[in-house]
């Protein structure tokens, strides 16, 4: 299958979710993880992600890589500033509609996926992949804005494919990666007020975020319920036995 941008018939793997962040929940070299899924009876073991041969030629590929490379360490870069709960954490300076293009990324490739987790995005598809790979101009319909959730120890161990959902009755994908909740908006609607307005990037050179325990968002509930399943208990029973035959 061509490249869905392009139409290069030589196409890559590429991953959904980008490499960089996969590796991020492991703690050391050459370690394993886990993609749970809710409705699955057993996990699947990953070392890198799941990726899709049949959507994108290198170079294409490539273009999303840029936006992912700066979202990376931005992220990097956000995790070291401190808040209590419900902190408001200001961010300058940020290219605003990088960030935007990043999420419309990867939402858009698991809208056009072949892999489990696809999503239906409808017109927006099309939408997504003229902001992430086209260099359009970001239209009113298409933001983003992050939360970043914190355990006790500050550090959140997963990532979360992106799903459709709503806040403040405007549609968006929602995803999480390092240890970053990230909506992104595709509807006409506006933004709406439950996170202020300065969280909201698209156009920005200031930005802002704000601080959340994760036990009170859905996907820290569901990290914490997947991870205490029995597969995932033997996994890392394992991975633990592992690293002591190695030490």
């Amino acid at each position: 299958m061509p490249c869905l941008i392009c139409g290069e018939p030589k196409t890559i793997e590429a991953h959904l979710i980008p490499k960089a962040f996969v590796a991020e929940v492991k703690t050391e070299r050459g370690e394993q993880h886990l993609i749970l899924h809710k409705a699955d009876k057993w996990p699947r073991v990953s070392n890198t992600g799941v990726y899709d041969r049949s959507i994108l030629c290198g170079p294409c590929d490539s273009i999303l890589g840029g936006h992912e490379d700066y979202a990376l360490e931005l992220l990097r870069e956000l995790r070291k500033a401190k808040a209590p709960p419900g902190g408001i954490i200001g961010v300058d300076p940020i290219n605003g509609d990088r960030m935007v293009r990043f999420a419309a990324g990867i939402a858009w490739k698991y809208a056009v996926t072949t892999q489990p987790g696809r999503i239906d995005i409808g017109p927006y598809g099309d939408v997504l992949a003229d902001v992430a790979l086209r260099g359009m101009s970001i239209p009113a319909s298409v933001d983003v804005a992050m939360l970043r959730i914190v355990e006790l120890d500050g550090d959140v161990y997963f990532y979360r494919t992106p799903m459709p959902d709503r806040k403040d009755d405007a549609n968006v994908v929602r995803f999480t990666v390092g240890s970053f909740v990230f909506f992104l908006k595709i509807d006409q609607r506006r933004n709406g007020s439950t996170l202020p307005a300065e969280c909201w990037l698209r156009g920005r050179t200031k930005g802002a975020f704000v601080i959340g325990p994760a036990e009170l968002t859905e996907e820290g509930r569901m990290h914490r319920q997947l991870s205490s399943s029995p597969p995932s208990r033997r996994f890392f029973t394992e991975m633990r036995a592992r690293k002591a035959r190695r030490s």
